[in-house]
């Protein structure tokens, strides 16, 4: 992870949980990928992109929202809770934190909450594969 990574990974954590955010996890890797932070925002998980930049004159980092980064986001969310069988009956979101760095200790952040909220109809073509769709993910009744 470079230097202007991890501290705007850092950052993203301290502005998380100064709007009462619980972060669990930083930098958490699987074989799907890695995901910056992993949050509890009251009854629900929070996987948190952070992109940073230090050049004001090109603005904010784009936000990367194409199937495939939707895609690799959503397994690592599933690995993710295949380790932490105890958080069940939880929403689970998909944030972006983008950075513009100003100075050694100053930043602009844009939160945007839900970032994978708008693109429902890339989810139609997994549920006729049998993949859940939905954004809550609850425990399942036991088999009979």
């Amino acid at each position: 992870m470079s230097n202007l990574n991890d501290k705007a990974t850092k950052a993203a954590s301290r502005y998380l949980e100064h709007r009462g955010y619980t972060v669990l996890e930083t930098a958490w890797k699987c074989p799907a990928g890695t995901c910056d932070v992993i949050a509890e925002d009251g009854d629900a998980i929070v996987f948190v992109d952070v992109s940073a930049r230090r050049d004001a004159d090109k603005g904010f980092p784009t936000e990367r929202c194409s199937a495939g980064v939707r895609e690799r986001r959503e397994m690592v969310a599933l690995a993710w809770f295949a380790e932490h069988e105890d958080a069940v009956d939880m929403a689970v979101r998909f944030d972006n934190i983008a950075m513009l760095v100003m100075g050694d200790s100053r930043a602009m952040i844009r939160h945007h909450l839900n970032a994978l909220g708008g693109a429902i109809e890339q989810l139609q073509p997994r549920a006729a594969a049998g993949i859940p769709t939905g954004t809550d993910l609850q425990t399942l009744p036991e088999a009979a």
